[in-house]
């Protein structure tokens, strides 16, 4: 009958190939060399353990591998997550708790005295696993699930560091204490756990990717904007609310480009589309210099005095990139759409708008005007 040892290290080897081979395609992912660093670190620790966990050599290595690979699963999480802090004062804790052991080993001190030690520099090493999944703001499902499998792993670490001096006498050896019913099962479920945290964080890393790379695949390269693909699918589905649309277009920009270059042309725009994000509205490029806005639950007059808001700031700016009495402006125009209409419907309308404002002298706010308003207007 194959042991737990073997199953758990055939799991962490599986894991460590498939991370090297995912490496191998996406070479800046250090989230993916410090997990393959854990998978390897963990398969090495089981191999000595399934081999002579008693020999000396073998318990040493133990003592020293488990909590590295812990640490190293931190550094795997940090970098998934997009953390930049280093728990550098924990590090050396679990650095000088290892070394202990490993001494307490040399020294031949009796098992359940040095596994105390042990248990605790495992722990710690978990413990920054679980704040940096725990302080992340964006927490899904797979951050959830971690802190779980985590969670559970570090708590099976606690629960040996008080348990094992009050159950076994002092000089039990571990050789007895592996046969007992109590730790083939703590080792069954740590092993679990280990191994499902592995594949988890695997999970994570390559969600994260494709997540990546779709947004990447929406978003204009030049301003962070949605692209025009992504702004019309967002603005395709209808909503129970009706909103608004804003058009908004840079004023002779040609001629920006033609007197001061197009690197000049390039910041004046990510100057606009920057302003356009800090409005907390879904924003995109449509093509050139030409930009738009969705504003739900917010009617066209209302809009409007966003828009107006947006006017005066842009041509209030000064651009380094331009002469020095040289004003950038824009136009804007609004048109509105009705509960259950899809906001891409009121395009043409908020487009005409545009128009009507860039025909009557630009810089300036238009509203879409329905022809029957207009007509009973004039009569």
């Amino acid at each position: 009958m194959v042991s737990l040892s073997w199953v758990t290290t055939a799991g962490f080897a599986i894991i460590a190939t498939l991370c090297v081979c995912v490496f191998i395609s996406m070479r800046h992912l250090k989230s993916l060399a410090w997990l393959a660093a854990t998978a390897v670190a963990a398969t090495i620790q089981t191999v000595f353990f399934a081999v002579a966990a008693n020999d000396m050599a073998s318990s040493i290595a133990i003592s020293m591998l488990t909590p590295a690979a812990y640490l190293a699963f931190g550094q795997c999480i940090r970098e998934a997550l997009g953390q930049k802090d280093q728990h550098w004062r924990l590090y050396a804790v679990v650095a000088v708790l290892t070394c202990l052991g490993v001494a307490l080993r040399l020294a031949d001190v009796p098992f359940v005295y040095r596994t105390s030690i042990f248990q605790a520099s495992c722990a710690l090493a978990l413990g920054d696993c679980l704040f940096r999944l725990w302080k992340y703001k964006g927490r899904g499902a797979a951050e959830y699930a971690l802190c779980v499998v985590v969670g559970g792993t570090a708590a099976m670490f606690v629960y040996r560091f008080f348990a094992y001096p009050i159950m076994f006498s002092v000089g039990t050896k571990y050789v007895t204490i592996s046969a007992s019913d109590h730790e083939r099962t703590t080792l069954t479920v740590s092993a679990i756990l280990s191994v499902a945290a592995l594949f988890l964080a695997l999970a994570r890393i390559i969600n994260g990717v494709i997540y990546d790379y779709r947004r990447l695949s929406e978003m204009d390269s030049l301003t962070g904007l949605l692209n025009h693909q992504a702004f019309h699918r967002l603005a395709s589905p209808a909503g129970k609310t009706g909103g608004s649309v804003i058009f908004c277009d840079i004023d002779h920009f040609k001629s920006i480009n033609d007197r001061f270059g197009h690197l000049a042309g390039d910041k004046a725009l990510r100057a606009f589309a920057d302003l356009l994000k800090a409005s907390g509205f879904a924003a995109g490029r449509l093509g050139g210099e030409e930009f738009a806005l969705i504003l739900p639950d917010l009617a066209p007059e209302v809009a409007a005095i966003e828009a107006e808001r947006l006017r005066m700031k842009y041509a209030g700016m000064r651009h380094s990139a331009l002469a020095e009495d040289a004003r950038v402006t824009a136009s804007f125009g609004i048109a509105g759409y009705e509960p259950g209409e899809e906001p891409r419907r009121a395009f043409s309308r908020a487009d005409a708008a545009l128009y009507a404002a860039k025909s009557s002298g630009r810089n300036r706010v238009a509203l879409h005007v329905e022809e029957e308003t207009a007509a009973s207007a004039a009569a």
